[in-house]
């Protein structure tokens, strides 16, 4: 019999006792001095745990299996899309930290890419307040003009809406809209102009800053939730579980106070004379009795879940079903539990959750449905909480059920053909070089030689003069190209929160590029820039993914299980940064010298645009082919798109052909459109 035991038994017999002698069965000679001595202790101890158990309530937390992980949006902050700017090729150096000066760069390097004004231009245009309409805009960025008063009108109307913007904040707001006036969509088609842009602009001008994100305009530094907080809300457990892990049990606090204000009652009961609100106080001591009486029992719990498909196609939906037996011969009157699904998914039917009571033996079911998504996910093990009948202890387990999800990336072809460069190789194939030989499409004529083959004479010149020449053509060979995916942090951005990221995108392009060209019989090769695996000490427990040009059957599934499997494409975003500089060499080393890149990244920050243009000075033809992260909701969305345009025009003007790709449409729309000339 444990202490908690023998305290109730204690409790229920000074509880009859004192129900005895309260309705006369018992006479123990008590007297008044001792009563009030007794209500005073019992007093002071209710006083004294009352003050105890202010906020005691520790309720185990649980994960949240219906969220999707969050990925960052590009321009969090005003500061993050300014300082996007920085390092762009232009004469024009910003020393200052100050928003305005930074926005002022923001301004010059727009016109300097969109109107092509020259450096010294640009900056005279921004000085004088020239170069854009908006006098407040123009006016906050001049440090030779000031700022127009409001009038007296817009003080009425901001009385009215209880707007509490500022001066600097209107500027700020007026500054940002007339530098995305200025830049323009170098993708955009010249046959399709909006008519609806400037309407939309000037919405978007002219919208309250209430209505917008507040923190785009004054919040300085990165936003308050990271990728390890975003982590930590969609999972709480890290323990490492093989098949069972128990914890103590532990008190939970529901009944915490109870006593307390039981002994208060007894106190105050006693002191007064009262025996209504004594009895009243010892009923309540019996209930916090009964809180500590029990504790829930040491479960031996099994789980079996089971998978309607364990090798899906990204996008499809699984069924998956878990039946939890309580193998102990116990009651469990209150079980909870929280099935570990794996943080690259969320459940989108159903619920992972259950809260039952379970008889010894007995087993229950529990449905749910979850959207499969690209990458090897592997169930964590079931958070299982266990309470006692009166709810003021539990036990905390973690159940595991090995279950393991491989989700390969499509290898479906695409429909158009994917846009390489003008390339050489030694094998035959489709890509037209600049050299002459056998192909279809006329290169030069020459004279005549003996060991011509007769299907290249040009028989009408022969017709015609009489004399024999042999036709040449573009030479037609195949490509080695590698497709490179930036999987940098930088690059797990998406134009929502919740929607599939840059790298999710450019894993699936991949795959499809990749199928499209070993399907016409090109050499296709894949490698990767970002993190890889690390252990407890930080030290790198992974090779970068590369995988060397080739071709043929077991070549394309060794592709298909990279994309799959490889640490560098996970799903999920990456602790921290990479050194991409040092990965960027070991593959150009591992280069021929007649591969061409095909790299795939959201071009959110300058790096991505140093490692086009490396590969290009390198001798290595490069395509980019980029999907849109950006979005334009807040001011700091709407600079990052612009800085995103720009990157675009510096690696086109250096000869860096750039697809864009944008959220809305597929990936045979954007080559199919590209092939026709329409960039």
């Amino acid at each position: 019999m444990n202490t908690a035991r023998i305290a109730v038994l204690f409790g229920s017999v000074a509880f009859l006792a004192a129900i005895g002698t309260v309705v006369g069965v018992f006479d123990l000679g008590v007297t008044s001095e001792t009563i009030v001595f007794v209500g005073l202790v019992a007093l002071g101890i209710g006083l004294v745990g009352l003050s105890r158990a202010h906020g005691d309530h520790h309720h185990a937390g649980t994960p949240d299996p219906e969220q999707r992980t969050e990925v960052p949006v590009p321009g969090r902050s005003l500061t993050d899309a300014v300082d996007g700017f920085r390092g762009m090729k232009s004469s024009v150096v910003v020393d200052s930290n100050r928003l305005t000066a930074k926005l002022r760069t923001a301004a010059i390097v727009a016109l300097t890419r969109f109107e092509g004004l020259s450096d010294e231009e640009a900056v005279r245009r921004v000085e004088d307040g020239t170069w854009t309409d908006d006098r407040t805009a123009a006016a906050f960025l001049s440090e030779s003009e000031e700022l127009p008063s409001r009038s007296i009108r817009r003080r009425l109307a901001a009385v009215v809406s209880r707007s509490d913007e500022t001066r600097y904040q209107t500027g700020i707001r007026h500054a940002v809209a007339a530098i995305v006036a200025v830049s323009t969509d170098p993708f955009a088609d010249e046959g399709e102009s909006s008519s609806d842009e400037p309407d939309r602009r000037a919405a978007e001008f002219n919208r309250p800053i209430d209505d917008r994100n507040r923190s785009s305009l004054s919040t300085y530094g990165r936003s308050s939730v990271s990728h390890a907080q975003s982590r930590s809300n969609r999972r709480t457990t890290t323990d490492s579980v093989e098949n069972v892990t128990a914890r103590r049990p532990r008190p939970t606090g529901h009944w915490s106070g109870v006593g307390a204000i039981a002994l208060l009652a007894v106190g105050i009961g006693a002191i007064a004379e009262s025996p209504a609100v004594v009895l009243a106080g010892v009923v309540g001591v019996g209930y916090a009795g009964f809180a500590h009486a029990t504790e829930p029992p040491a479960l031996d719990i099994s789980l079996e879940r089971t998978v309607s498909d364990d090798d899906p196609e990204p996008g499809d939906d699984l069924e998956v079903t878990l039946t939890i037996t309580n193998e102990s011969g116990a009651f469990v009157p209150d079980l909870r539990l929280v099935d570990g699904v794996p943080p690259g998914m969320a459940v989108t039917e159903g619920t992972s959750r259950l809260g039952t009571a379970l008889r010894p033996g007995e087993s229950v079911t529990l449905e749910y449905a979850v959207t499969a998504r690209r990458g090897s996910h592997a169930f964590d093990p079931a958070l299982v909480l266990t309470r006692d009948l009166s709810r003021s202890t539990e036990r905390e387990q973690f159940v595991g059920a090995e279950t393991t999800i491989v989700c390969e990336p499509s290898m479906r072809p695409l429909a158009s053909a994917v846009p390489l460069r003008d390339a050489t190789a030694a094998y035959a194939g489709r890509i037209r070089t600049a050299e002459g030989g056998s192909g279809t499409t006329i290169h030069s004529v020459r004279e005549y030689r003996k060991s011509d083959p007769l299907n290249r004479i040009d028989w009408n010149r022969r017709a015609k003069t009489g004399d024999l020449a042999t036709l040449e053509f573009h030479e037609e060979r195949a490509a080695r190209v590698v497709v490179l995916v930036d999987a940098r942090l930088a690059a797990y951005c998406a134009p929502r929160p919740d929607a599939a990221h840059a790298v999710d995108r450019s894993v699936d392009a991949a795959g499809r590029i990749g199928a499209s060209l070993l399907a016409t019989g090109e050499a296709v090769g894949l490698a990767a820039i970002g993190p890889v695996s690390r252990d407890a000490t930080g030290r790198s427990t992974g090779d970068p993914c590369w995988l060397a040009p080739g071709s043929g059957r077991h070549h394309e599934v060794q592709f298909r299980e990279s994309l799959a499997t490889h640490p560098q494409f996970a799903t999920l975003p990456p602790e921290g940064n990479c050194h991409w500089r040092r990965q960027l060499r070991t593959i150009r080393r591992q280069l021929s010298g007649d591969s061409q890149i095909v790299f795939l990244t959201p071009l959110c920050d300058n790096a991505s645009v140093e490692i086009a243009r490396q590969l290009e000075a390198h001798g290595h033809p490069v395509t980019v082919v980029s999907p849109d992260p950006t979005a334009d909701r807040t001011a700091g969305q709407q600079l990052s798109r612009v800085a995103r345009r720009v990157r675009a025009i510096d690696l086109q003007r250096a000869g860096i052909p750039v697809v864009d790709w944008p959220d809305d449409e597929s990936l045979d729309t954007v080559f199919a459109r590209h092939a026709g000339g329409r960039r």
